[in-house]
């Protein structure tokens, strides 16, 4: 079924506005539904906020993010959006699970299956994580064995995205961020299905970002934050499906950059912890922007400083894709050296901190 870019045109702008509407009352009134069973988020000795806050919040922008990308599959036809349609059923099975952990708080092995186990659904029925793309031009065949990789990618992503919400606002402006930009590859590479779900995605989240900017009246909890990391992971996964110039290897380069604020600081801080010889399994607060809220930083100027952040790695993102292979080796050094200096200076203001107190 053909309906010509006209229709899609209008059919995205009629969803993603009533998206962003809907979810807006939604969330409104989602807020007074936790507040009477009691979905809460009470503050421990970890916590970077001090009353009892709603949580959950995220079921919003996941149920019209998923609804909106059926309502569209099934008007310009659900034939040519398979794999859209097994990533968002894959997604939908994490959304899940971080909504019944926000109600009952799940088991660490239950929710590891159910994220390993949409993993593989998208390995298996999406695309393989079957090459390595390097900034030299090098492409590394994996074949089979890509599997692994690529459920530690995915799962990896899942995982951080939810560790990194923990101040107000910061894990809803690196979705804005992110979704924005695999907007703006979709548009480059004329992919309406890819365009479409990060254009419902950033409408639902932008209306949740009203009730979650600092001082948060409600926080998107597992149900969000597990669906985000692992839509934001498997993403590379349906790009390189749909798009047949890109490799996998190059969309997993676009997936990781878009991504770099929230995998830099993940990465990092375990890898300051195993340094310590400290249990990276055990709940700490040691990521940088936990730091910062330490430090007396404001939730609102911790989640600004991560979406410039954000912004310039999608720069970055774009010009590595479209930039020659020494070009793309200057741009990864140079962001690292920068992320690099970026932890410097929050571990070195903890620091002094720590000798003024």
């Amino acid at each position: 079924m053909d309906t010509g870019i006209g229709l899609i045109d209008f059919t995205l702008l009629i969803l993603a506005a009533a998206i962003l509407i809907t979810n807006y009352f939604f969330t409104r009134w989602f807020i007074r539904y936790a507040k009477v069973k009691r979905i809460t988020d009470y503050p421990t000795e970890r916590s970077s906020h001090e009353v009892p806050t709603p949580r959950g919040g995220g079921v919003g922008f996941v149920m019209f993010t998923i609804l909106g990308t059926l309502i569209y599959s099934v008007i310009t036809g659900i034939g040519n959006h398979a794999d859209l349609l097994v990533l968002t059923v894959a997604a939908l099975f994490v959304a899940i699970l971080g909504w019944f952990d926000d109600k009952n708080d799940l088991s660490k092995r239950v929710r590891f299956s159910v994220q390993l186990f949409s993993a593989v659904i998208v390995l298996l029925a999406i695309q393989n994580f079957s090459s390595v793309y390097l900034p030299n031009g090098t492409v590394i065949h994996l074949g089979l064995i890509g599997l692994l990789p690529g459920l530690i990618w995915i799962t990896g992503n899942t995982n951080i995205y939810n560790f990194m919400d923990g101040v107000d606002g910061i894990a809803s402006v690196q979705a804005l961020s992110a979704s924005a930009g695999w907007i703006v590859f979709a548009f480059f590479w004329d992919q309406p299905s890819l365009l479409a779900f990060n254009v419902f995605l950033f409408c639902g989240v932008a209306s949740f970002l009203l009730f979650n900017w600092s001082p948060a009246k409600i926080f998107m909890g597992d149900a969000g934050s597990l669906f985000l990391g692992f839509v934001f992971g498997a993403m590379p996964f349906l790009a390189a499906a749909t798009v047949d110039s890109l490799s996998i290897g190059m969309a997993v380069w676009i997936g990781g950059l878009l991504l770099w604020p929230f995998l830099f600081d993940g990465a990092f801080t375990i890898f300051r912890r195993l340094y310590s010889r400290e249990n990276i399994f055990q709940a700490h607060r040691s990521h940088l922007y936990q730091k910062m809220n330490i430090g007396g930083w404001k939730h609102h100027s911790i989640s600004f400083i991560y979406l410039l952040f954000s912004l310039l790695s999608l720069l970055i993102a774009l010009l590595f894709v479209y930039g020659s292979h020494t070009f793309q080796w200057i741009l990864v050094v140079l962001l690292i050296l920068f992320s690099l200096l970026f932890a410097a200076v929050v571990l070195m203001s903890d620091s002094d901190k720590k000798l003024n107190s």
